[in-house]
């Protein structure tokens, strides 16, 4: 039995639809972060690092949504290529997203939510500036005309999109100056699974 205890962050959509592509039934139990649900005994027995997602595959629990994607991936037998360097590099991506553009855009966004007069503008403008250059690497990765970022569809693209989806909704001009990424997060969402995974858990 798999359950997928999450809620609707970008990392938490990163379990849903790596769940939905693979086509595999579960339960999903949603995590009240507002209300503090990640901070309960019963979760922090899950994960003590108290964040969403956490997986539990029968007896075995996972956390990290990288592991959850890596774990899925290497069950199931896809969204990894079959040839050890098309792996490798899938999973150099997953990193590459984990290390970069993920926490790059969260600390960016945690400076935007705030009031204008308590943002720390010198943050503002690191955070913007890794982010844009994250960009670029992004840009020259799929300059080669590659349709996905380990050449097919796999958990190195799942890992991005979630983050870089509002961005693409926003049309923010960062992004849209780097039309190949644009259209490799298009190329993306035309998915079905990615349009059920990103609705999970319902609001």
């Amino acid at each position: 039995m798999l359950r997928l205890h999450t809620a609707q962050t970008p990392n938490g959509h990163k379990a849903s639809i790596a769940l939905e592509e693979l086509g595999l039934d579960y339960e999903v139990r949603r995590v009240q972060l507002d209300q503090g649900d990640q901070l309960k005994e019963e979760f922090l027995a899950l994960n003590p690092n108290h964040k969403i997602p956490v997986l539990e595959d029968g007896d075995l629990v996972i956390w990290e949504s990288g592991a959850i994607l890596l774990h899925l991936a290497e069950k199931h037998g896809k969204l990894l290529p079959r040839d050890p360097r098309g792996r490798t590099a899938a999973i150099q991506y997953a990193f590459f997203q984990t290390g970069g553009i993920g926490p790059n855009l969260g600390r960016l966004g945690s400076q935007l939510r705030r009031p204008e007069a308590e943002r720390n503008q010198e943050m503002v403008e690191i955070f913007s500036g890794e982010v844009a250059r994250l960009l670029g690497v992004l840009d020259r990765i799929l300059a080669d005309g590659r349709p996905y970022l380990a050449g097919e569809y796999s958990i190195g693209d799942i890992m991005h999109y979630p983050w870089l989806h509002p961005m693409l909704a926003l049309k923010a001009p960062p992004l849209m100056k780097r039309p190949r990424v644009v259209s490799w997060l298009e190329r993306i969402a035309k998915h079905p699974a990615v349009e059920r995974g990103m609705a999970i858990p319902e609001s």
